[in-house]
């Protein structure tokens, strides 16, 4: 009998380490893809249990990855994991056939919970059992092998008293720290987020209206609530204040 897979899709690795810890005890077989071209690549020829996708993809989402796949493997169930600003949509969702959702972070807990919901129990693995965790032509890392060595750590030099930014990087255990004038840093980080920050909202703004129809009603319903409120006491405003430079105009004539 050949083994069933979880395919995980998300461009985040981290959610992909903690899908691998959360059914690590389980004979499921784990694929990894960060996009819905990879998925598709990746669920060839495989016996698909379980897909676990983020809502948001690069050039794609879940939805339509959820539609699409179930097309090819229609035994498979299909949930989506949301978090941040995103949104899930309810109807989009039923639509596409996906049977349930995650909101991320999650833990191994509401993980295993979510998937035998799913499918039912899951198959535990027994002891000296592999699981199958390659991906075809590797197109991403494999993730469920083990993490590379790290070299030994470098003795990090001291730290003055001085008023220093130190940038930490991921291996920061085997890398030394790094002094930074903040003088000089604070204000090109300042220019950085005001350039940037437009350029994020957008982006949130964009995922809500396509997830989310409704939230475009939300926003009209809000201003217009709001003009309602305002516009007569400004309008009031505005016209005594223009009255009052008639009435002293005319009399300078």
């Amino acid at each position: 009998m050949s083994q069933s897979f979880v395919l995980v899709v998300d461009p985040n690795p981290a959610t992909h380490r903690r899908v691998e810890a959360g059914l690590s005890a389980f004979d499921l077989g784990l694929l990894s893809a960060r996009n819905a071209e990879e998925a598709e690549e990746n669920a060839v020829g495989r016996d698909i249990a379980v897909v676990l996708s983020a809502t948001s993809l690069p050039r794609g989402n879940g939805y339509d990855l959820a539609r699409q796949l179930r097309e090819r493997h229609p035994a498979a169930a299909v949930l989506l994991m949301a978090g941040g600003f995103e949104v899930y949509n309810q109807q989009r969702a039923e639509e596409a056939g996906v049977v349930g959702h995650l909101s991320k972070p999650f833990t191994a807990g509401q993980l295993q919970t979510a998937v035998e919901q799913a499918i039912g129990p899951l198959p535990p693995r027994s002891q000296g059992q592999t699981t199958d965790r390659t991906l075809p032509d590797e197109p991403t890392q494999e993730y469920g092998s083990a993490p590379p060595q790290r070299s030994a750590a470098v003795r990090r030099p001291p730290v003055s008293s001085e008023r220093v930014a130190t940038i930490l990087p991921r291996d920061y255990e085997a890398v030394p720290l790094v002094a930074v004038d903040p003088e000089v840093v604070g204000p090109a980080l300042e220019r950085a987020v005001l350039e940037v920050l437009p350029e994020v909202v957008e982006a949130v703004l964009r995922n809500a209206l396509d997830t989310s129809p409704t939230f475009r009603d939300l926003v009209e319903a809000a201003v217009d609530e709001a003009v309602s409120q305002h516009l007569p006491g400004i309008a009031r405003k505005v016209l005594s204040e223009r009255l009052d430079a008639v009435e002293a105009s005319l009399e300078q004539d």
